[in-house]
């Protein structure tokens, strides 16, 4: 069985939508943009933008998919610091402009965002590890390691404390994964 190519169109139109949103948001803040705006900013009908997404969040959420699907793999054994340490540095670089993401209303979706992708690496490890039990809901947890993440990022960005990258990058490994373990407790060992 052979896989199907992405049709280059539907990337392109994707990719225009995406790149619109982003730049309205960054302008206008996320509450004053519309389907509507972004559509037109993407220079496509408002009828395409809904066949590519369902809303605005839905938009918002995909343009959060790469950063999210970087930090919850924080969960993985395989991922050290350095590795975490690249996308810390494009935060970094980027605060001054991508604060809107770090506040209200778009820090909430993120985290949720974040929890989705965190969620489906707990269960993973609840299934491979033998007596493995989580304390509270597999989801639950995702959503406060998600907002634990979030939070330091947020903090060391916004509130300007003069802390290397890979300082804050060696925080989110230990306290990501000792989170894991506190929350995902060995029975009957």
């Amino acid at each position: 069985m052979t896989a199907t190519k992405p049709d280059r169109r539907t990337e392109r139109t994707r990719t225009a939508l995406l790149r619109a949103f982003v730049d309205l948001v960054l302008e206008h803040g996320y509450d004053s943009v519309t389907v509507e705006g972004v559509a037109e900013r993407a220079n496509v009908g408002r009828s395409t933008f809904y066949v590519h997404y369902k809303g605005k969040e839905d938009i918002l959420r995909k343009s959060m998919a790469h950063p999210s699907s970087n930090l919850a793999r924080i969960l993985d054994e395989d991922v050290t610091p350095e590795r975490v340490v690249p996308q810390l540095v494009h935060f970094y670089e980027q605060r001054r402009v991508n604060r809107v993401f770090f506040n209200w209303p778009i820090r909430p979706i993120w985290v949720r965002t974040l929890a989705a992708f965190i969620e489906p690496r707990l269960t993973a490890k609840i299934k491979k590890t033998a007596g493995l039990q989580p304390l509270l809901p597999v989801g639950l947890i995702a959503l406060y390691i998600a907002e634990a993440q979030i939070g330091l990022v947020t903090h060391w960005l916004l509130d300007r404390y003069s802390v290397r990258p890979d300082a804050v990058a060696e925080a989110l490994v230990a306290t990501t994964r000792a989170n894991a373990v506190a929350l995902l407790r060995v029975t009957g060992a």
